[in-house]
């Protein structure tokens, strides 16, 4: 699994201080426009529409989800009548299982992933079959798991 190369990862700070971190971000008045300002300057080659989706599924949505899974935990401790509801961890899965691609994906943005494409179409007017698997593979990895629907 790969790690974070910043300094700063939630780990390193106590329980009270990454509540105080979550507060200041769910008391954000405009976070979904910041989290785009910022996803912008990180992933300066990521398409217009990848940057919308990103922003969804982390900071609009995914954040939103991330909320109902932990009341749903929090109620099932209350009450554990209360079955634990899968759609709704089903639900921060999707969003998180997206980010986890997007993660991929980012750096090299649509234009990235169109130009292997390209690649592949110019390897196989070459017939050059080993290099277009690698540039299959290479794909493949991109993706991790699935296709990305968000990408149109």
């Amino acid at each position: 699994m790969q790690q974070s190369q910043d300094a700063n990862t939630p780990k390193q700070f106590s329980r009270e201080q990454r509540w105080e971190i979550v507060q200041t971000l769910l008391q954000r008045s405009n976070l979904s426009s910041e989290a785009k300002q910022a996803f912008r300057q990180a992933y300066p080659n990521a398409p217009e529409e990848m940057l919308k989706t990103a922003v969804f599924h982390t900071y609009v949505d995914g954040i939103e989800a991330a909320i109902d899974w932990l009341v749903d935990l929090e109620l099932f401790l209350h009450e554990p009548s209360h079955q634990l509801d899968v759609a709704v961890t089903y639900h921060l899965l999707y969003h998180l299982y997206n980010w986890y691609q997007f993660n991929a994906l980012l750096p090299d943005g649509k234009a990235g992933v169109l130009e292997r494409l390209k690649e592949i179409k110019e390897l196989a007017s070459d017939r050059d079959i080993e290099a277009i698997l690698a540039t299959v593979e290479e794909l493949e990895s991109m993706f991790e798991g699935g296709r990305n629907y968000y990408l149109d």
